[in-house]
């Protein structure tokens, strides 16, 4: 029966049950958090017996971890039960881990990790042998692992350990399996093959726990039921063959015991053949009981030679492992002691027997405490001294909560008073509010229609002025016609530009919309393609004065959309214009439009390399009369209104206009429209 088998499984079954938390509760991300995903694969090379890279792995990175940060806890708990056998160092530890939840703020923000290292300080206490202090943690831990049923059995089996050793195997027995219980819950949230070393290593313990008892046939029913269990997952090929060995290597060498202990002496030789023949890694001494049992079948069965041979390797592997094996180291003694009194060296036959019963007497005297131990008692009076102190603290939070309430009261009887002095108030300024809206919505009304009639006379007037400049323009070309002077004539000219100017600036207006802003907008189905080819061929001619090409690019099928034609023209023609106006004498500007037909759009691009819009203009180019108007390149004159009235245009037809400008590299406009 292998003492290290148990403590190794004691490990194993708090890496898995630590890990399936993690897995169960975690409230982050845990893989993007550097410090839990190195913890992680370092608990899964734990669970295989992969202790010593787990280790080196962690080691390696904890530059990595902050002390300040919280989340170091995981590292500093998980350092703490790989050094379980080693008091001192888990405790160092699992104390720099309790360093963390000093304040109450980092237990509420990190419950599991608290509940983790409430484990670690028990387990650490139990390795120095200080079983009540350790309990005094696990009741503080399993309060918080009532809120969790992965937890529950992992507790449940430590206390059985207990137990186990004070060598009170029936109770020992009867906490396993209840464990064994509890743990089943959880196994929907674990791995396969943490549920299968979880499974095993419970199944395998309770069979100790009796076989420890003299309860032979239960131990035999657990031992039988692990092993067909191992079978069983072993045929289903969900866990790796090397990871099986080390679980069916215990449970054969536990059978092989049992036999030997019943007598039944060739089945035992079966078993511990059978076990010492597995291929598994000797990391802490686990081959060392299976040849101490044979040597002791050997002595029985007075196979001499072979019992030399079994004695011969188990001290080779306990000089390796001697201080992880303490009571196998113990027993060989005695055992060997047998073996020279076979062999008639009655001297040293009893110069080793002196030996076990030193270190035995040595053992039983540190155990003694642990014996004298009540360990129900002790659970006990730690859960009646808690009650005290939480009956306590909730009197002094009582006495806090009715202070409270008075202060409470009376600051709600000076607020509902202010509140009432603050409605009455509300009311009063509530309806000189609503009055005054009243008469702003009237003045509101009155602009608007005082708005309308400037706009119908703004119309008029617009219109009524073409007619005298129009007149004025003719007349001023007549009479430069006649013989005037050349002083004259230049004189005439410049009346006649500016009357030519005025004239285009009230056509402008005209347009602009000024006698008609709430006139319908009347759209058809149009091919919009063909009307901007219409109107690249048509401003051609214009651009042929500046020795300028316009480029058209499109495919060939129609692009039909709904639209007014006047409108839209209105808009190809003032940015082609435009394009005209800003580039140099023999510049080039492309016109492209094209369907984009997933996101049933249509855009349309009007590009030129012409002088570009200065920075500071971006913003109020779109403005009506907008201020930042410029000459053309050859001095044509602006009137601030084509790209305002554009703008509005293909608003109303639910598109988008904008644009894009490099000063001195020239500007592209873009039209948007639904498809």
């Amino acid at each position: 029966m292998s003492i290290s088998a148990i403590r190794g499984f004691f490990f194993l079954l708090f890496a898995t049950c630590i890990s399936a938390f993690w897995a169960c509760n975690s409230k982050k991300d845990q893989t993007n958090d550097i410090i839990r995903r190195y913890v992680k694969v370092a608990d899964s090379l734990a669970i295989v017996g992969k202790s010593d890279t787990a280790i080196s792995i962690l080691n390696k990175q904890r530059k990595l971890f902050k002390s300040s940060d919280p989340e170091i806890v995981a590292y500093y708990n998980f350092m703490s039960r790989m050094y379980f056998t080693n008091g001192p160092i888990a405790t160092l530890y699992a104390d720099s881990a309790l360093t963390i939840f000093g304040n109450k703020v980092n237990i509420d923000q990190y419950p599991e990790d608290y509940y983790n290292t409430l484990l670690a300080k028990a387990d650490a206490l139990i390795s120095q042998k200080q079983y009540a202090n350790a309990l005094g943690y696990y009741d503080s831990a399993k309060k918080l692992a009532t809120k969790r049923d992965c937890d529950g059995g992992y507790l449940t089996s430590r206390i059985g350990g207990i137990y186990f050793h004070q060598q009170n195997y029936t109770i020992a027995a009867h906490y396993w399996v209840q464990s064994y219980r509890e743990l089943q819950a959880c196994h929907k949230n674990k791995s396969a093959q943490e549920i299968f070393f979880l499974t095993q290593g419970t199944l395998d313990n309770i069979g100790v726990m009796y076989q420890k008892a003299g309860m032979y046939d239960s131990a035999a029913y657990y031992y039988k039921k692990n092993v067909a269990y191992i079978n069983q997952v072993a045929a289903e090929g969900k866990i790796a063959k090397e990871t099986i060995n080390s679980p069916r290597f215990v449970v054969y060498d536990n059978l092989g015991g049992l036999a030997l202990n019943q007598g039944k002496l060739d089945e035992a030789e079966k078993y511990l053949t059978a076990c010492i023949a597995i291929p598994v890694k000797d990391v802490d001494g686990m081959r060392i009981p299976p040849f101490m049992k044979q040597a002791e079948l050997y002595l029985k069965t007075k196979q001499y030679d072979k019992a030399a041979i079994a004695f011969s390797e188990s001290k080779r592997l306990l000089n390796l492992f001697g201080k992880e094996n303490p009571v196998p180291n113990i027993e060989w003694n005695n055992l060997y002691a047998q073996y020279l009194f076979t062999q008639h060296r009655t001297e040293d036959a009893y110069q080793y027997q002196a030996k076990y019963i030193r270190l035995k007497d040595s053992l039983d005297k540190t155990n003694s405490k642990l014996r004298a131990l009540d360990v129900e008692r002790e659970l006990n009076s730690i859960q009646r001294e808690n009650l005290l102190a939480e009956l306590e603290h909730n009197q002094r939070v009582q006495k806090l909560y009715i202070i409270g309430v008075t202060v409470v009261l009376v600051l709600l009887l000076v607020i509902s008073l202010s509140v009432f002095r603050v409605l009455k108030e509300s009311r009063k300024n509530h309806k000189n509010t609503r009055l005054h809206n009243q008469q702003q919505q009237q003045a509101l009304e009155e602009l608007e229609r005082a708005n309308q009639n400037i706009i119908r006379i703004m119309g008029i007037m617009a219109h009524d002025l073409r007619n005298p400049l129009s007149g004025m323009i003719g007349l001023a070309n007549a009479i430069f016609e006649d013989e005037a002077s050349e002083e004259n004539k230049h004189m005439l000219k410049l009346l006649e530009t500016t009357g030519i100017h005025s004239l285009e600036m009230i056509n402008e207006l005209l347009k602009s919309g000024l006698t008609n802003e709430d006139e319908l907008l009347v759209k058809q189905e149009l091919d919009i393609k063909e009307l901007l080819r219409d109107s690249v061929e048509l401003l051609q001619f214009k651009a042929n004065e500046k020795k300028q090409e316009i480029t058209f690019e499109s495919d060939n099928a129609p692009i039909i959309t709904a639209i007014n034609h006047e409108k839209i023209w209105r808009v190809f023609n003032n940015l082609i214009v435009n394009a005209i106006k800003f580039s140099y004498m023999g510049g080039l500007i492309f016109v492209s439009i094209k369907a984009l037909t997933e996101k049933r759009k249509i855009l349309i691009a009007i590009a030129d390399n012409g002088m570009g819009i200065p920075e500071a203009d971006k913003d109020k180019i779109f403005e009506m009369f907008t201020p930042v108007k410029r000459l053309g390149t050859e001095g044509e004159q602006p009137f601030g209104l084509g790209l305002s009235i554009s703008k509005r245009i293909i608003e109303n037809h639910n598109g988008r206009l904008w644009f894009e400008s490099s000063p001195g590299f020239g500007t592209t406009f873009y039209i948007e429209l639904p498809l």
